[in-house]
């Protein structure tokens, strides 16, 4: 079988499986659950069945990979691709190395108790923080000699590529300063800045000389995006699938450390584009209401957009179709999907306090059943929306604060969308429109009323020619009612469903 790889186009990136479009429709389980697979076969993939995933979003760590200093156990990597052929999904690996929320608590135990080797990084009272600092060579060294034989091993082992693509560290950054104050990062950041630094910006001098108030961001920025890269390259000299990294959001209160610092936020995208080229794309979690604003911000030319977390909550049945429809997402996958799937109790308010993420984000009630269902129905017509991806022929929608509608503009006809009043207990408004010829759409999602208008100036009456109900099953069209009399009107309800619409216009 082909391994898998990114096609790039000039205004499209593809993931192929095998050679073919793939859209990954996934969920991403709770850090631990891959450290057990017995706890995997009994408390995950039970609850992932009904689920309609194509894809699992789960951890591999550092610490259990490489327990002693060159000795690797594959076991767990092992048991979780066998796992997963056997339910018939794909995996996507997250490589929890020497980074994972602005610390270094996946590091194995011979790493964490040589802080003379692996350093850590320190605030600027001289207090240790617990994660090592990204000028730490020899603890860069050995992530990407783990990293590397990981990859090594995959390329082997997974035969049947079910493997789509790693992940590089997990919302790597410093947290709780501006910057490390080791010294080894005290004496880098009072020197020049490296020629490749200095080269980009156009500028040379001390950090603080060169960018004043954001000097401390900026130096840690680019010492991550190194030792990112070493440990990339590392990893794709041995399998090159794709590789991307992922970032904790610059958020409120907007100061550096209160989100990690150096880690890929928006604003410092381009300095990862150009020290970490051996990583594919850079990555949102999104647990903020404002969804559409973060996925503009990451779907930027260059920069495939991929969200391998979301809100785990109801409106994740919503934002998916938006993600995949408005910007061509390679995928989606909300958190803890194991949880959403059998509702259980949301995580403790304190714990979501200290990351900074509202309650309502983990809203687990009915999430999963919904979820279920926008699955279901984008996985029946996904070669439908891997073809129309990243075209002006197709487009998508979810509702933002405080919004009540938006139009939606194609060649020949215009589309007022008008959101439904939501109970707390169902999804926000949100869908996808397919113009399939200047007369016929597909239109599909939940909570929303739709009113086909002619385009403006244009003097002409728009009227239907035939709206039928019907779904997609391994991407073939199934017709159901064809709607007349009282039911002629395109409206979409609490539960995701497809309607197929032709329309003209006459004077």
């Amino acid at each position: 079988m082909q391994i898998p790889t990114l096609l790039i186009t000039e205004n499209k990136a593809t993931l192929l499986s095998d050679g073919k479009p793939f859209l990954v429709l996934a969920g991403e389980a709770h850090n631990s659950s891959s450290s057990s697979l017995e706890y995997m076969r009994e408390s995950v993939w039970p609850y992932l069945r009904p689920m309609h995933l194509n894809t699992l979003v789960v951890a591999v760590t550092w610490e259990l990979l490489e327990p002693a200093p060159g000795r690797f156990d594959f076991s767990l990597p092992d048991g979780l691709i066998r796992q997963a052929e056997a339910e018939g999904v794909k995996l996507v690996f997250l490589w929890f190395g020497l980074w994972k929320n602005g610390m270094s608590t996946y590091v194995p135990e011979w790493v964490k108790q040589d802080r003379k080797t692996y350093f850590v990084m320190r605030n600027r009272s001289g207090k240790p923080v617990n994660a090592v600092s990204p000028l730490c060579g020899a603890g860069v060294e050995r992530d990407a000699a783990a990293f590397a034989a990981l990859m090594a091993h995959l390329r082997d082992f997974d035969v049947n590529r079910t493997v789509l693509m790693v992940q590089v560290e997990n919302e790597m950054g410093l947290l709780g300063d501006c910057r490390d104050f080791s010294p080894a990062a005290e004496q880098a950041y009072a020197a020049a800045l490296p020629d490749d630094a200095a080269d980009f910006c156009g500028a040379r001098g001390t950090w603080d000389e060169v960018f004043g108030s954001e000097a401390p961001e900026l130096f840690m920025t680019y010492h991550y995006t190194k030792a990112t890269q070493q440990i990339a390259a590392a990893g794709k000299a041995a399998y090159p699938i794709p590789l991307y990294v992922n970032a904790w959001l610059e958020q409120h209160p907007w100061t550096p450390g209160t989100y990690p610092v150096g880690g890929p936020i928006a604003r410092h995208m381009d300095w990862w584009k150009k020290f970490a080229p051996a990583v594919d794309f850079l990555s949102p979690d999104i647990y903020l209401p404002d969804f559409e604003t973060v996925c503009w911000e990451y779907a930027a030319p260059g920069n495939p957009l991929f969200i391998p977390e979301a809100r785990p909550s109801q409106d994740s049945a919503s934002n998916v179709f938006a993600a995949i429809g408005k910007f061509g997402a390679l995928g989606f996958s909300p958190f803890a999907i194991e949880t959403v799937g059998r509702e259980g109790v949301p995580p403790d308010p304190s714990l979501l306090g200290g990351l900074n993420i509202m309650a309502e984000a983990f809203n687990h009630y009915r999430a999963g059943e919904y979820l279920a269902q926008s699955y279901a129905l984008l996985g029946g017509m996904a070669e439908l929306l891997c073809k129309y991806r990243c075209t002006p022929h197709m487009t998508g929608f979810t509702r933002g604060k405080d919004q009540t509608g938006t139009l939606v503009q194609f060649e020949k006809y215009d589309f007022c969308i008008d959101y439904m009043m939501n109970s707390a207990e169902s999804p926000k408004g949100g869908g996808l429109i397919i113009e399939l010829s200047e007369d016929e759409f597909l239109l599909c999602g939940l909570n929303y009323r739709v009113t086909p208008q002619p385009k403006n100036n244009d003097p002409s009456h728009v009227d239907y020619i035939s709206i039928t109900e019907g779904r997609y099953e391994n991407n073939e069209w199934i017709p159901g009612r064809r709607l007349h009399g009282d039911e002629l009107r395109i409206l979409f309800r609490e539960k995701p469903s497809v309607l197929h619409c032709r329309l003209m216009r006459f004077r």
